[in-house]
C-alpha cells in the first residue's frame, strides 16, 4: 500500500466519522448562554434561536442568562465551557468588541477564545426620552441638556455595554454633559427611564421598542443607517449631521474555541437558510433586528474589524480601564 493510498484513506475515515458527528448531533440538551438579563435583546434573541433550533434538531435548547460585567461574565462562561458540542452562546458587539477594549485584562480573547458560528441580527441603538421632559427632537434634546444646569442622566446596561459607549459617543457628537447610570440589566436600565428616574437611555431599538408602544419612552433618533419600518417618523443620526454614530449592536451564536467544525458548520448552514425566510425577517423587524448574511470566515473579520472601529471612540471617552 503506497503512502499516498494511506493518507487518502485516513483523510476518507476522519471525514466520515466528522460527517457522522455533525448527523448524529446533539443527543442530549444543549444550552445557550445568554451574557445579559431576562428581557434583553440578548435574551429575545437567544429565545428566538432556542425555539427554532430545539424544534429543528428535536432537543431541547436551554437558554441560560449569565449577567454582569457589561456581558463579559457570560462571555468567559462561554469561552471557557468544554468544547464538547453541548455549550452555545449569544455573543454581541458589546462582549466582542467593546469590553477588550475596555478592559485590556478581559479573560477572553474574542477571536480566539471562541468558534463564532453565524451573525444572527442586529438592532440600532434607540435614543429615546422621558416623556416628562416634553422634548420630541433631537434639537430639543439639546436645548433640554443645556437648560438642565446639570448633566442628564442615562441608563445602559453597564459599564463598557454598547448602550454605555453609544451614549458617550452620542453626547460627545451633541456636544452635551451627561452622566452615566449603568444597570445590571436592558430592563432594569429601561424600567428606571420609563419611570423617569433618568433622563434618557441608549439601549437598542429591540428592547426599547415595548416601553416606546406603552407611550412610557419617546424615541428621538436610532443609529441605523436608514429609518426603521416600524418606526418610520424616527430620524436616524446619520440624517441628522451624524455619520460616525451609524452602528448596530449586532448579535451572534459562538462557542467556546475548538468546537467541532462539522458541528458549527451545520449550524450555520441551517441559521443562514432560516434567517433568509421574508417571514421570519419581517418577525425580527419588529424588533428592530436586521439578519445579514455572513460565512463564519466573513464574520471572524467582521468581530475583528469592529474592535478597530470602536477603539478610537472608547478612548477619546476615557472608557478604557487603567492598568
Amino acid at each position: 500500500m503506497t503512502k499516498r493510498l494511506v493518507v487518502l484513506l485516513l483523510t476518507a475515515a476522519g471525514f466520515t466519522t466528522t460527517s457522522a458527528l455533525a448527523q448524529d448531533w446533539p443527543q442530549r440538551p444543549v444550552r445557550i448562554i445568554a451574557p445579559f438579563g431576562v428581557g434583553g435583546t440578548a435574551d429575545i434573541v437567544s429565545r428566538f434561536v432556542a425555539d427554532h433550533l430545539s424544534a429543528t434538531f428535536k432537543q431541547p435548547f436551554i437558554v441560560e442568562n449569565r449577567t454582569g460585567a457589561g456581558g463579559a461574565i457570560g462571555a468567559q462562561a462561554i469561552a471557557k465551557a468544554e468544547s464538547d458540542g453541548y455549550t452555545l452562546g449569544v455573543t454581541n458587539l458589546t462582549t466582542m468588541s467593546l469590553v477588550p477594549v475596555i478592559a485590556p485584562k478581559t479573560p477572553y480573547h474574542p477571536i480566539r477564545d471562541f468558534t463564532h458560528i453565524a451573525y444572527i441580527a442586529g438592532p440600532p441603538v434607540m435614543l429615546a426620552v422621558h416623556p416628562s421632559t416634553k422634548v420630541k427632537t433631537v434639537a430639543e434634546f439639546i436645548e433640554y441638556g443645556k437648560a438642565l444646569g446639570r448633566p442628564m442622566t442615562f441608563a445602559s446596561a453597564g459599564v463598557g455595554s454598547d448602550g454605555h459607549v453609544m451614549g458617550e459617543a452620542i453626547a460627545a457628537a451633541l456636544k452635551i454633559s451627561v452622566s452615566h447610570v449603568p444597570y445590571r440589566s436592558t430592563v432594569q436600565g429601561l424600567a428606571d427611564a420609563a419611570g423617569g428616574h433618568v433622563v434618557f437611555s441608549t439601549l437598542t431599538s429591540a428592547s426599547t421598542s415595548t416601553f416606546i408602544r406603552a407611550g412610557t419612552l419617546l424615541p428621538l433618533a436610532v443609529t441605523s443607517s436608514q429609518r426603521l419600518a416600524d418606526y418610520p417618523d424616527v430620524p436616524t443620526l446619520r440624517e441628522l449631521g451624524h455619520p460616525s454614530l451609524v452602528s448596530s449592536t449586532w448579535y451572534a451564536l459562538s462557542a467556546p474555541a475548538g468546537f467541532p467544525r462539522p458541528v458549527a458548520t451545520r449550524l450555520h448552514a441551517e441559521l443562514s437558510t432560516f434567517l433568509a425566510r421574508p417571514e421570519v425577517q419581517k418577525q425580527l423587524s419588529r424588533y428592530g433586528l436586521l439578519p445579514e448574511a455572513m460565512s463564519m470566515e466573513t464574520f471572524n473579520r467582521f468581530v475583528a474589524s469592529e474592535s478597530a472601529r470602536w477603539k478610537p471612540m472608547i478612548e477619546a471617552a476615557n472608557l478604557v480601564a487603567k492598568e
